[in-house]
């Protein structure tokens, strides 16, 4: 398999890998046997890159990681879209549930420098994050320079399917030029719908554990792939 789809496996862990996924990820990227994106749309980045280098990021035996720092962020890198903007596929999912199902995790994105989001922190830089609480509830959020809180955007409160403790959720954010949207994948109305908004537009972007604080109940992330539009 080709070096680009192997940046969350390690020496010391014991992969159990998904065929079917990992074929969709080899001809999505136009790798291995499989087809390349039909719409034409360029691979921007695959997998994790340095991440696994941090003290702050551990794999499990299934290759997810996880972050156990105790600002519980950890940034990817920057992402050089093109003129359409770009969208971030990744999968999520909680390693056990509750006991505080309003509690919840993400990704953040946009914000023009590499320092990293961290909830409830001010920070220096706006930008986005992806809410997912352990409810089910998923919401977009907007963060200012020096304000500790986001603020929400969009039409309210996504209701999807009840995450289930081990079982990764797929997600998507695309980011256009003037518009926002994030999709849980399973179902055609898991999604915040293209929000207008054009505020921040940086490329940084990365992991937050958000309000989740049990260890137990951390979140894990898993085969990341990100594609201009």
């Amino acid at each position: 398999m080709p070096k680009s789809l192997r940046p969350w496996r390690t020496a010391s862990a014991t992969p159990q890998p998904d065929p079917a996924r990992i074929a969709r990820l080899e001809r999505e990227l136009g790798i291995g046997d499989g087809e390349p994106f039909t719409d034409g749309r360029r691979c921007l980045m695959a997998g994790w890159g340095d991440a696994l280098d941090s003290s702050d990021v551990v794999a499990d035996e299934y290759g997810r990681i996880s972050l156990t720092g105790e600002t519980g962020s950890h940034g990817l890198g920057a992402i050089t879209s093109g003129p359409g903007g770009y969208r971030i596929q990744v999968d999520m999912g909680f390693h056990s549930i509750g006991p505080h199902l309003a509690a919840h995790s993400g990704l953040y994105f946009g914000r023009g420098i590499a320092d990293t989001y961290q909830h409830g922190v001010p920070g220096t830089t706006g930008g986005y994050h992806l809410a997912m609480r352990q409810s089910g509830l998923m919401r977009l959020y907007r963060h200012a320079p020096g304000m500790a809180a986001g603020r929400a955007i969009g039409a309210g409160d996504v209701h999807t399917a009840a995450p289930k403790a081990g079982e990764p959720m797929t997600f998507e954010i695309d980011v256009t030029p003037g518009t926002v949207e994030v999709r849980r994948l399973g179902h055609p109305g898991w999604t915040t719908g293209p929000i207008p908004d054009d505020m921040h537009r940086g490329g940084h972007f990365g992991l937050s554990n958000g309000s989740v604080d049990n260890p137990a109940a951390r979140p894990f992330w898993d085969y990341l792939v990100v594609t201009e539009l």
